[in-house]
């Protein structure tokens, strides 16, 4: 991905992380670990749906529906396991996206010094 994509791609990843409850799931699936059943998971790192929605108080519907924005736009990927699907960040988009704010971070503080 050249330099022009990249941006784009994370532009996109910002947006969509724009919206309250769609970036309270990110960081919910973003975070280490959940409390379902661990024995169905297989070795498989990640949140699961349920937890996710029990957490958040949200319904199936609207979880699956941000959940699916989220698989769509590159952000997560997903796992279904048995009854539980599994979601965890895209460590290529993470990157990506702490590129980005590494260089905004680098820029302000060349600026504060002048």
């Amino acid at each position: 991905m050249n330099k022009q994509q990249t941006f784009r791609s994370v532009q996109q990843a910002f947006d969509m992380l724009g919206n309250p409850l769609r970036f309270a799931i990110f960081m919910n699936i973003a975070r280490e670990g959940c409390d379902c059943d661990l024995e169905s998971q297989q070795g498989y790192a990640g949140n699961c749906v349920t937890g996710i929605m029990r957490e958040l108080k949200i319904p199936q519907s609207t979880a699956s529906s941000y959940i699916n924005d989220l698989v769509s736009w590159g952000l997560i990927e997903c796992k279904k396991n048995g009854k539980f699907l599994y979601c965890k960040p895209k460590k290529e988009t993470l990157i990506a996206m702490k590129s980005v704010i590494d260089s905004c971070l680098l820029r302000a503080a060349r600026m504060a010094k002048v």
